[in-house]
């Protein structure tokens, strides 16, 4: 838990890539049970966040950087993880404005019955309809930005000596 939880520390690449890839495992079984049970659910993938901090923070002091050249790779993730999501869904033919514009439009109709519920239950099906079609591409995108900034991460080698940050990793 030392590794999610913690960024002080040094961490080595093979142990990154183990936080890494069980990260990502996590985030795709959130996302299919957000995608089947509850779209809510999927909001629980915020708490993802400060793990994947931690373990970059980690790597960067093994190279013998500051921790907060994390930031920039946040930047470089959610950059990377726009244009990869954009050019999947439309691989996969999902067009998602046309989804919302279509919910948004029978939603309209639905008000006019005044049945708060009905109108939430509608909402509730087509945003469980729209993240079962945008499963497949969304788990496909955070492998590929999984994979590119796990390679950003090797490009920065490990200080083979004990420094500011903690002892040489194993």
């Amino acid at each position: 838990m030392e590794l999610y939880l913690s960024p002080n520390g040094r961490i080595n690449q093979p142990t990154f890539w183990r936080g890494a890839i069980t990260l990502f495992v996590v985030g795709a079984v959130l996302s299919a049970v957000a995608a089947y049970v509850s779209p809510f659910i999927g909001f629980a993938g915020i708490l993802l966040l400060w793990p994947w901090i931690a373990i970059f923070v980690k790597r960067f002091h093994d190279a013998g950087k500051t921790g907060w050249l994390t930031l920039a790779m946040v930047v470089l993730f959610i950059i990377v993880s726009m244009v990869v999501s954009m050019l999947l869904l439309g691989v996969f033919g999902i067009n998602s404005a046309e989804m919302q514009e279509q919910m948004m439009s029978e939603m309209e109709d639905l008000q006019s019955s005044g049945d708060a519920g009905a109108i939430m239950a509608y909402a509730m099906e087509q945003s469980k309809k729209m993240a079962q079609a945008q499963l497949i591409p969304n788990i496909l995108s955070n492998a590929i930005v999984t994979g590119i900034m796990g390679f950003v991460m090797s490009l920065f080698k490990s200080d083979p000596n004990d420094n500011q940050y903690g002892p040489a990793t194993a």
